[in-house]
């Protein structure tokens, strides 16, 4: 990894990227809360509301429960700028806007791999310990769909313990001095 703060920072004015940077700062809310209830995955409008989606509107949204959205729809209130809403038995995203402040987003550098950064240091360290967590969730999901439903709550654990390992890794500078912050890379840890 360099040293400057240029290299793999977020920034600039654009809408994309500060679509990125929302995006960026939602993904703490959605590790906080993980994946949404199982519920969360029913139809969300009565039969007689349901319209026909464009391929512009993207799936059909899920059914809050507790109020909670998954994380699809969470991300694609940031897109549309504005809260998802059911009213009159159509889904809209009609709800309060949802305002975005670049200073209260995280920094985090762009494309984080692992392998970039300097062997045996406490960033490479909580990298790993983040990918080793993360391929230990995806076995854990395969053998679900594998077969073995009742290792789901299972699974459910480990994105809990990622997100804390997530979380922990943000906290760490880029580099020395950096205004940037690392990210997970989500690489697949090597068996040893």
């Amino acid at each position: 990894m360099t040293g400057t703060e240029q290299d793999g920072a977020v920034g600039g004015p654009d809408r994309r990227t500060a679509l990125q940077l929302a995006a960026t700062a939602a993904v703490s809310g959605v590790l906080a809360t993980g994946t949404g209830a199982p519920a969360s995955a029913s139809a969300a409008t009565e039969p007689s509301a349901v319209t026909e989606p464009s391929a512009a509107d993207g799936p059909p949204p899920a059914e809050p429960v507790a109020d909670e959205l998954a994380h699809y729809y969470r991300f694609w209130e940031i897109v549309q700028g504005r809260r998802l809403v059911k009213t009159h038995g159509y889904w809209a995203f009609d709800g309060p806007p949802i305002p975005f402040d670049p200073s209260g987003v995280h920094r985090l550098v762009e494309n984080p791999d692992t392998q970039r950064l300097e062997e045996g240091s406490a960033a490479r360290r909580a990298s790993e310990r983040c990918d080793r967590a993360y391929t230990e969730m995806l076995r854990t999901l395969n053998r679900v769909f594998d077969g073995h439903p009742e290792e789901l709550r299972r699974a459910q654990k480990q994105m809990e313990a990622l997100g804390k390992q997530a979380r922990a890794l943000m906290r760490m500078p880029s580099a020395p001095g950096a205004k940037t912050f690392l990210a997970p890379a989500f690489q697949l840890a090597e068996d040893r």
